[in-house]
């Protein structure tokens, strides 16, 4: 990064500062709650156009709650330790996702971005747009993310044996084990009452809305963040993504919408990027008025042009 951008972003940091509402996020995880619930019980009804409702809800609160974990893992959300690593755990079960892995990863990523050190927690193949075009098989990949499963598996597979991941720190491996061991505790009990009483209710609150509906959407939301950017560069108005849209989109993201303003600022409470952004949006090299202008110039070709 530039002289002038850190100085620029030193200036910003002076005046953008606050600290996270604990109130506002306690509504976050209270509406993520109360719509999980609804979601459980609408798929769980004997009208199949309810069930498809109920399902679809779920898969969206299940991606809802792990753009509520990024903003825990930035130590955004609640001020007993205890309840905070709690409401992070809790936020990633659905989608498999280990909190202190996704911690570990996403924070190396902030402090790495543009360097040949920079690594990503949720890989959806073609992660930058540097690979093969579009293809059907592309998008797939895309979509169903089926590394993520593999990268589930292999943790699990180290909290069995005790075995570290040599990316992390002893201390960040406990954790790692101790979520993969909570979530694997969690499935188990889920398949077992499911083959007792001979129901298929997992597969309606859990593996579909995951795989079908969540894991999809997550993609959707993750891609546009840094995907052909100017990745080779420290700078994060060039190497990364924001989009202004819809204030559902913004609440639905956890204003993760506004990631180049996320990344000059990851200090900055989430609930505060927009004012950020209306005093530097103009400035970030690649943005865009909303998603579905994204999506349109990504399948037209036209993201390499600065916008």
């Amino acid at each position: 990064m530039s002289s002038e951008t850190t100085v620029s972003r030193r200036e910003l940091a002076r005046r953008f500062k606050g600290e996270p509402n604990a109130a506002i996020f306690c509504m976050k995880i209270s509406i993520w709650v109360g719509l999980t619930v609804a979601g459980g019980v609408l798929a769980l009804s004997q009208s199949w156009a309810l069930c498809l409702i109920g399902t679809a809800l779920l898969g969206t609160m299940f991606a809802h709650g792990v753009e509520i974990q990024h903003q825990v893992l930035h130590g955004q959300g609640l001020e007993n330790a205890v309840a905070h690593e709690a409401a992070g755990i809790a936020l990633g079960v659905p989608m498999l996702v280990s909190y202190a892995d996704y911690q570990a990863s996403h924070l190396k990523h902030h402090r790495y971005l543009g360097t040949s050190d920079n690594t990503e927690f949720f890989d959806y193949g073609d992660q930058y747009g540097d690979g093969v075009t579009a293809t059907v098989g592309v998008w797939a990949n895309r979509l169903l993310m089926p590394s993520h499963y593999l990268e589930f598996v292999k943790g699990v597979y180290r909290a069995i044996v005790t075995k570290d991941d040599e990316r992390h720190s002893s201390s960040v491996n406990r954790r790692v084990r101790r979520d993969h061991r909570i979530i694997l505790s969690l499935l188990i009990v889920a398949v077992g009452t499911s083959i007792v009483v001979g129901s298929t209710a997992i597969l309606w609150l859990w593996v579909i809305p995951m795989a079908l509906i969540a894991i999809p959407i997550h993609a959707l939301i993750e891609l546009p963040e840094h995907y052909q950017c100017n990745t080779d560069s420290t700078d994060v108005l060039e190497n990364t993504r924001t989009i202004s849209t819809h204030p559902l989109l913004i609440w639905f993201t956890n204003g993760n919408n506004f990631h180049a303003e996320h990344h000059l600022l990851p200090s900055l409470p989430i609930d505060r990027l927009h004012d950020l952004h209306r005093e530097i949006g103009d400035q970030v090299t690649f943005r865009h008025s909303s998603y579905r202008d994204f999506f349109r110039k990504l399948c037209n070709g036209e993201l390499v042009d600065k916008v």
